[in-house]
């Protein structure tokens, strides 16, 4: 499905081939996991390098960079648009349900979170575009190449089809369980875990993977490293620890009229931003989640601005646009060997100082 979008709307032009790169990976890295496209698209970017340089240009690593650099933050800014697009998202849903009994729905959580993507995709490729000057604009060459190895691939099969429908179901359950659940069609709410689960059954049943696939090919550490950030931070929660913090932070906060509203907000998603950078998103936000609530309850008692906390801390999380190691989009696209860490800094500095303000314009405005 990438490969045809990318063949149909690609102009053979550099600033254009970046722009489709955002179009195409940041609302997808929504619903599909962001180190998956990143690998999927990897190729795509050094197939378009290697088969741009010339005689007259054997060489440009400014083109090489504004394309891997393109992919990895594409991936970085679409997270936040749906649950289904970090375990920050669930974590952040998962705390808010069971410290205060609040439910966010998935089709909820993309109304209000999917317009920040919207926002990122322009604003993130003028970014790029004004850091990287590549000597070679036209890729023209270049993508004839990717095309006739599009052509290659021939048409649809009926495994390809048949896992595009479950994946389509699984999405529509994702956007509906809540709806169905409230209105009496489902008896009982089957939650996003069932869903994602069910989804990776009927992938056996059908024949498209075996069980030794998910054995073999499932990072299954992840898996615990998630489970045990969640532990770590109910455990926060429930020794009361959490709000110790909280009351601490907001104490500190009184005297510089910054312990309500968005100014606490953007000390909390500040801190959160910094702290994803050095570390997993998904620990970041079990690390700062039950914190950041807390101090939500304490400023705002109730449960209007609680939703709002949780949402804000869950996309200041996935600001992990500095480092190699912030992110694994990052890292793929480093192992390509077009990148240097610097280049990370160039547009990772800029553009977390922009998510942030967009992230509280975001707030203000829209939410």
């Amino acid at each position: 499905v990438c490969l045809m979008m990318f063949r149909k709307l690609a102009v053979p032009n550099v600033r254009w081939i970046t722009l489709i790169f955002f179009a195409i990976i940041s609302p997808l890295a929504a619903f599909i996991s962001d180190h998956a496209l990143a690998a999927m698209f990897l190729p795509i970017g050094m197939l378009l390098y290697q088969n741009s340089l010339t005689r007259e240009v054997p060489e440009d690593p400014e083109l090489g960079k504004i394309l891997m650099i393109s992919i990895a933050m594409a991936c970085n800014i679409g997270g936040p648009g749906a649950p289904s697009g970090g375990a920050r998202n669930v974590i952040m849903m998962t705390y808010l349900n069971d410290m205060f009994g609040l439910d966010i729905g998935y089709f909820q959580w993309v109304i209000y979170c999917f317009p920040y993507v919207i926002i990122m995709i322009p604003v993130t490729w003028l970014l790029v575009n004004w850091q990287f000057k590549p000597r070679i604009r036209s890729l023209a060459p270049a993508m004839e190449q990717l095309k006739k190895e599009i052509d290659k691939m021939g048409g649809w099969n009926r495994t390809q089809i048949t896992a595009l429908i479950i994946f389509v179901v699984m999405v529509f359950g994702w956007f509906t369980e809540k709806t169905f659940y409230e209105n009496g069609i489902l008896p009982i709410r089957l939650g996003l875990g069932v869903l994602a689960m069910a989804g990776a059954v009927a992938y056996l049943l059908a024949g498209i993977v075996n069980w030794r696939d998910y054995q073999e090919k499932v990072d299954w550490g992840v898996v615990w490293l998630y489970a045990g950030a969640i532990i770590f931070g109910r455990t926060l929660d429930g020794t009361g620890a959490a709000y110790w913090l909280a009351r601490g932070v907001m104490d500190l906060l009184a005297p510089l009229g910054m312990n309500t509203g968005l100014p606490l907000m953007a000390v909390s998603n500040g801190i959160t931003a910094v702290m994803t950078n050095l570390m997993a998103d998904g620990p970041a936000a079990a690390a700062v989640g039950p914190i950041a609530l807390n101090m939500a309850g304490l400023a705002h008692p109730g449960t209007t601005f609680l939703p709002f906390m949780a949402m804000s801390t869950a996309i200041a999380s996935s600001f992990a646009f500095m480092l190699v190691i912030g992110t694994p989009p990052n890292a793929i696209v480093y192992a390509s060997g077009y990148l240097e860490p610097k280049d990370f800094l160039r547009v990772g500095i800029p553009l977390w100082f922009i998510a942030n303000i967009v992230l509280l314009l975001l707030t203000a405005v829209y939410w």
